[in-house]
């Protein structure tokens, strides 16, 4: 299954702009729940091309499987799917900070596909104001999918190519899904 094969460029300006949404949009959510935990959820896709059907359903699928891990504590959510620069969702949880963030971790390291997301955890609440890292609580740094070191570490040494890049998410996506 080839993921990058369709789907409109995105220049930096379109996702500067996004992630400037994105950052009003969360800070909105903060002051609408004081007292809950948001997680901002989107895909880590390299490359221009940030939104397809391929892209959307690895997102779907995804946020259906994070959704039923909050079941129980969710208020309420929010799903943009078709964005430009990448589809895009919020879920409010009374899950405090440090338990959403394990429980997203997990996540994203356990289902086959979740090194291709990225959950952002973060609280208004006065105790643990702002967003959580994993390093804050010693949880593991997320790896590179090619390699497992850091994915920190290889992004700004770009250690790998484009196309190794793209060729390991093919293939990760078309061992989950199938041709």
């Amino acid at each position: 299954m080839q993921v990058f094969a369709s789907g409109i460029e995105q220049d930096i300006t379109s996702i500067l702009a996004n992630k400037d949404w994105r950052a009003q949009f969360q800070t909105a959510l903060m002051e609408q729940y004081p007292a809950a935990t948001i997680l901002a959820v989107k895909l880590n896709i390299p490359g221009k091309v940030k939104n397809n059907q391929v892209i959307e359903q690895i997102f779907t699928e995804g946020w259906n499987k994070l959704l039923k891990k909050f079941d129980q504590q969710s208020q309420s959510t929010k799903l943009f799917l078709q964005r430009e620069t990448g589809p895009e969702g919020f879920i409010v949880v009374l899950a405090g900070l440090r338990a959403a963030k394990v429980a997203s971790v997990e996540f994203e390291q356990a289902w086959p596909l979740g090194r291709l997301f990225d959950v952002d955890v973060m609280s208004k609440q006065a105790q643990a104001a702002g967003q959580i890292s994993r390093t804050k609580l010693n949880l593991p740094v997320r790896q590179c999918f090619i390699c497992d070191l850091p994915a920190k570490e290889c992004a700004r040494l770009q250690r790998h190519s484009k196309a190794e890049i793209t060729a390991a998410i093919d293939k990760l996506v078309t061992a989950y899904f199938g041709e």
